[in-house]
């Protein structure tokens, strides 16, 4: 994976807040968050596909 600098200046500076280096932040933090929202944004499409298009 890469990021651009801006994105990564971004980074370093929510690492160094957190007394943590970039790749901690992204392990402990943004990997974990993405994944919850990614699993959330799939349920949402499983079950929006799961209704029938036609009701009768």
């Amino acid at each position: 994976m890469s990021v651009g600098d801006d994105a990564y200046q971004v980074l370093q500076l929510e690492a160094t807040r957190r007394l943590i280096s970039v790749q901690e932040l992204l392990r402990a933090v943004i990997i974990p968050e993405w994944v919850e929202q990614y699993l959330d944004a799939q349920k949402a499409q499983a079950q929006h596909m799961a209704q029938p298009l036609i009701r009768s």
